[in-house]
């Protein structure tokens, strides 16, 4: 925990020295749905750090936010109950105006795509999962196009979710993202021309999934590192800068915690134990 308090409180410094406009936290800010006290606590003394700074920040649902049981709220609800100043949480595809120290930003939310919030429930009856992760795709790939058809000229449009696309890279591997019963998205559907940047959460390797156009379509990754799949990767977030309908972004690496695997070689009849302590 202390690892992650102390990326993550890295990157707010950041954001505070640097006077940014706008945070946009992808999703995932627990591991399940149900997080102790403590990791709540430690996550809100962040998310208040800005607040009180005046910074309007966006949370993204996640499907790591999502509670299992219908109806139950998710991790990320209780910033919006408390009415916490200047913080949103988007927990169904929603258009956000958003006014800045800067000026007004579009900011278009997508959660976690579920069937509860693109289907009902007399839809999903008589039809299988895979169907159902089809007619999820379907719907909310629409909701995109919808989305970057009443995008203003003029005022700087982000599209922030957590979702799954089909370019991506696992962390830790080079192979294509397969989820299996997950929506998948293609890049080309979240890359309208009509948004200035696309800022996803989901993936924990940081990546641009569209480098030779002018929207960048990025995951920061993960703001520590997870496992020793994640050892070789750098780990951080993105600062972005849109101006006169140009995008640019730096990705900041966060002081994270190093993975080092050591590979010893055990003969027959030696105790690990004592070699290892060796």
């Amino acid at each position: 925990l202390k690892d992650f308090i102390k990326c993550f409180s890295f990157a707010i410094d950041i954001a505070l020295e640097e006077k940014v406009d706008l945070v946009i936290f992808a999703g995932d800010a627990y591991k399940n749905s149900s997080p102790n006290p403590t990791h709540q606590r430690e996550f809100a003394k962040q998310i208040y750090r800005l607040s009180e700074a005046g910074i309007p920040t966006v949370l993204i649902n996640g499907n790591h936010d999502n509670p299992v049981s219908f109806g139950k709220a998710t991790s990320l609800d209780i910033f919006g109950t408390l009415n916490v100043p200047k913080a949103r949480v988007v927990t169904q595809p929603e258009l956000l105006n958003i006014e800045t120290k800067a000026g007004p930003v579009q900011v278009f939310g997508m959660p976690w795509p579920t069937k509860n919030l693109f289907l009902t429930k007399e839809e999903c009856k008589n039809i299988t999962d895979e169907e159902i992760t089809k007619e999820i795709q379907k719907r909310a790939s629409k909701k995109i196009l919808e989305f970057a058809r009443v995008v203003k000229p003029g005022i700087p449009a982000i599209f922030a979710a957590h979702l799954a696309v089909a370019e991506a890279t696992y962390s830790g591997s080079e192979r294509s993202v397969i989820i299996g019963s997950d929506p998948v998205f293609p890049t080309q559907i979240l890359a309208q021309k009509e948004f200035n940047y696309v800022a996803l959460g989901h993936i924990h390797k940081f990546q641009d999934l569209n480098p030779n156009d002018d929207i960048p379509v990025v995951y920061p990754g993960s703001i520590e590192r997870i496992n020793f799949g994640e050892e070789k990767e750098d780990k951080g977030f993105c600062l972005v800068n849109i101006e006169g309908g140009k995008t640019s972004y730096e990705f900041i690496p966060v002081p994270a915690r190093k993975f080092i695997t050591i590979d010893i070689e055990i003969p027959t009849g030696q105790d690990p134990t004592n070699l290892l302590l060796s």
